[in-house]
């Protein structure tokens, strides 16, 4: 006779919870397509029940407002990047190899075509307050990452580790102003970013 299953294991969920995480995965989804094309300001509740065919308050019983919305869409893109940047850093093990390979899927991952990434900006929708402060630290965890890897690479006495990190990253981020596809992929322009960085006698 077969055991029952533990408590660690897999089970199918019940059927509502299936229909309410496939609903709030809807809502995500098109929330994630009117921040990105229209921006947090000019887009509704109501555009993006629209968007799904749900009534308004259905919105509203996933999310208790449209801050908590673009919270939510917001920390989901910075997970899809999260995941990127750690996979192409896996079985690397040069400190400046592995951040050139962080650069690249941060560049690439942000420049994609991806609709959650789209809400990714250097600039913040808004300057104060509680959605500002919950942004911030979805993206300072993401930023960790940045700032192990840059702890790794051994950077010459002066060099102030900070700096460093934000200088990098605000050229990665800002590409996401001028980039146009053509010539260099994205990948291509995160790789050349941290190898303008690195010292000569590192570059391959």
């Amino acid at each position: 006779m077969k055991a029952p299953l533990a408590d660690t294991e897999a089970r199918p969920p019940p059927a509502d919870d299936t229909k309410a995480r496939n609903r709030r995965r809807q809502i995500l989804e098109a929330a994630a397509r009117h921040f990105s094309a229209r921006g947090f300001h000019a887009t509704s509740m109501r555009d993006i029940a629209a968007d799904v065919g749900f009534l308004v308050g259905s919105i509203y019983y996933h999310f208790e407002s449209k801050d908590a919305l673009f919270v939510a869409v917001h920390g989901a893109a910075v997970d899809l990047m999260t995941d990127a940047v750690r996979a192409a850093t896996i079985g690397i093990d040069a400190p400046w190899d592995r951040l050139e390979a962080a650069a690249a899927a941060h560049s690439e991952a942000l420049n994609g075509d991806n609709a959650f990434v789209g809400v990714v900006t250097p600039i913040f929708p808004v300057t104060t307050g509680a959605l500002r402060d919950a942004l911030t630290a979805e993206r300072d965890a993401y930023e960790t990452i940045f700032t192990e890897l840059i702890g790794e690479l051994g950077l010459a006495s002066g060099i102030d580790a900070r700096i460093f990190r934000l200088h990098l990253l605000s050229a990665l981020n800002g590409t996401k102003f001028w980039y146009r596809p053509g010539g260099l992929t994205p990948s291509d322009i995160g790789r050349q970013l941290v190898r303008m960085l690195r010292p000569k006698l590192d570059r391959s």
